[in-house]
């Protein structure tokens, strides 16, 4: 099963019998089956005809859309999970602080651990040196995530960390035509946080068609507080494998030179903004909405690396067996899934080993 994933302004997605036809300026470029493709997304002005619209929906393929730049709008969805049991539990449960806390402390220490684990095997490949302040300083962090007495104080060790750990990223660099020294969002103000900032939207689309796949509700989450528009339960399972997903596969692209400065735009031009909207997914706001991009070329550059990614095949301790990354983030919703029911006692975030 593939991502169909579609980038070239003005393209129309129709179907012929159990094909899901590819057309510019009505002439057909590309023929896919449809029991090939677990999810359609959509970039930009792309049109889905009223046949493939009902197609997806009878298949249960889920459309994501984005900007023309990678942003994400919205998607397609069918009528969902009828397991109204399982959300039954994620709400009665979730409202528990205690419950909250405990769950929060199993996604802060994956991803801090994994952040660290990244620098390490940096440390050890590239004998930087210069990142062991940064290595033991997270140490501390994690260390004391078991001590924390509330979600407050929680987020406040996970920023701490991400401060150290986002002030060393730069330094696993080896790509002298790149730099990198802080993160910013929204926009991304330089290529290596246009590439993060992609690559990120992509794990969340991935997460969130799971979360809804396992019958879980995304809007309601632990470690990131519900609040109005965000998908806070997605936010909350992509912790611990952005910098597993996404953060090593960044280092890969610039660090084997697989990404170079010709593939970035800058700006925001008029088609954007209107695609962009004021309404961010995430309501953070940095600036004047004019930063660095992906061009189209970089943007399928980053897509292809991210589904050979997905297809990578690591050691998942739990089930004792090799399974694909996607799959571990299928795993873990599941066990979260678990968690709730009471079935399983704790939430245990994926560290690889």
């Amino acid at each position: 099963m593939r991502t169909l994933a579609l980038m070239e302004q003005g393209l129309t997605v129709g179907v012929d019998g159990e094909l899901f036809s590819i057309e510019r300026a009505g002439q057909r470029i590309e023929l896919v089956r449809v029991a090939d493709v677990a999810e359609i997304q959509i970039f930009g002005s792309i049109a889905l005809t009223p046949a493939a619209v009902a197609l997806a929906l009878a298949r249960g393929i889920d459309v994501v859309f984005l900007t023309p730049r990678g942003r994400y709008r919205g998607r397609l969805v069918g009528r969902g999970s009828r397991n109204v049991e399982l959300r039954r539990h994620q709400f009665v449960r979730l409202a528990d602080p205690a419950f909250a806390l405990a769950v929060g402390k199993g996604v802060v220490s994956g991803k801090i651990a994994n952040q660290r684990n990244l620098l390490l095997r940096a440390q050890r490949e590239h004998r930087r040196e210069d990142l062991a302040d940064a290595i033991g300083g997270m140490r501390q962090m994690l260390a004391r995530v078991d001590e924390a007495a509330s979600l407050d104080e929680l987020r406040g060790l996970e920023g701490q960390a991400a401060a150290l750990y986002f002030g060393s990223f730069g330094k696993c660099l080896r790509n002298p035509a790149f730099a990198f020294t802080r993160r910013s969002r929204r926009p991304p103000r330089d290529p290596v946080n246009a590439a993060l900032s992609f690559g990120y939207t992509l794990l969340g689309t991935v997460m969130e068609s799971i979360v809804l796949r396992v019958g879980l509700d995304p809007m309601m989450g632990a470690f990131h507080q519900p609040d109005y528009g965000r998908p806070s339960l997605m936010l909350d399972l992509i912790e611990e494998f952005r910098p597993v997903v996404v953060d090593a596969l960044v280092l890969r692209l610039f660090n084997r030179r697989e990404l170079a400065k010709e593939d970035f735009e800058a700006g925001l031009d008029e088609v954007e903004a209107v695609w962009a909207g004021a309404d961010d997914r995430a309501g953070e706001g940095e600036g004047d909405g004019h930063g660095i991009w992906l061009g189209e070329t970089g943007r399928r550059v980053f897509f292809r690396a991210w589904g050979r990614r997905l297809r990578e095949v690591v050691y998942y301790p739990p089930r004792d067996q090799r399974l694909t990354l996607e799959e571990i983030m299928e795993q873990q919703a599941y066990h979260f899934a678990r968690v709730l029911r009471g079935q399983e006692e704790a939430y245990r975030p994926f560290v690889p080993r």
